[in-house]
């Protein structure tokens, strides 16, 4: 039986400078971060290059982050995102220029296709720091800007392996839980994960009251905390 080497297996082999272990994680997760990107720009380039960031990073922090001890698969989705996030407030203070808008048809066989296409770009990056060039560690590629919680807070706090494992594999449950909230609970949620907006400015952009939408996303995150023991637990055909 072939059984998955475990990301925080493949991590620590990270911090020993093993690319082929980069290599093995990179395979197994740029898709799903590159998704999660998709979901938070239009533009597929900006997408790429915080996948390229964070892989990047990753490799640079490695040693630190394997001594943490939590979830491999967190950190970089909640570095992505925060990556992201600052991206986007950086945008917004620029007057948006014409850009191709982004087809549905072709997500599912781009996603793939773009993250093995920046997967040779990390892995190169990889190779150059061990051979000690300086171009492998480009000013703001490995570490993000100080919007990044993760500089100030310790990898410990992120959710653990395992809970993140029973998530993965009851994702279906989990993406129910999200579906049985009101839609505006769902939809200030989703502004303020995927679209990295302040509570205020979920109230310009749904039109409703400051303090209805602060009532929403508090109502909306205890929600999903309490559903997601039932995910994780015993429990969750009841969902």
């Amino acid at each position: 039986m072939n059984t998955e080497v475990p990301a925080e297996n493949l991590l620590a082999r990270i911090a020993r400078q093993d690319v082929d272990a980069l290599s093995e994680l990179y395979d197994r997760y740029a898709p799903r971060i590159y998704g999660l990107m998709l979901r938070i720009f239009s533009s597929r380039e900006a997408a790429e290059l915080v996948l390229r960031e964070v892989f990047t990073r990753l490799w640079s922090e490695s040693a630190r982050l394997s001594q943490g001890g939590g979830s491999v698969v967190a950190w970089l989705v909640v570095t992505a995102r925060d990556r992201a996030v600052e991206q986007l407030r950086a945008q917004r203070a620029i007057p948006p220029g014409v850009e191709s808008p982004k087809s549905d048809d072709d997500h599912t066989e781009r996603t793939g296709a773009v993250a093995r296409k920046s997967k040779g770009l990390v892995v190169s990056a990889a190779v150059k720091a061990i051979a000690g060039k300086p171009e492998a560690r480009k000013p703001g590629a490995a570490k993000a800007g100080p919007a990044v919680l993760m500089d100030q807070l310790p990898f410990t706090w992120l959710p653990q392996p395992k809970e993140i494992s029973f998530l993965d594999e009851r994702l279906v449950l989990l993406h129910k839980v999200i579906a049985q909230l009101p839609k505006s609970q769902r939809e200030a949620l989703e502004l303020a994960v995927f679209g990295g907006l302040s509570e205020s400015e979920i109230a310009v952009e749904t039109g409703e009251p400051l303090g209805k939408v602060q009532r929403s996303l508090r109502a909306a995150i205890t929600f999903v905390k309490h559903r997601r023991r039932a995910v994780c637990g015993t429990w969750a055909a009841n969902i």
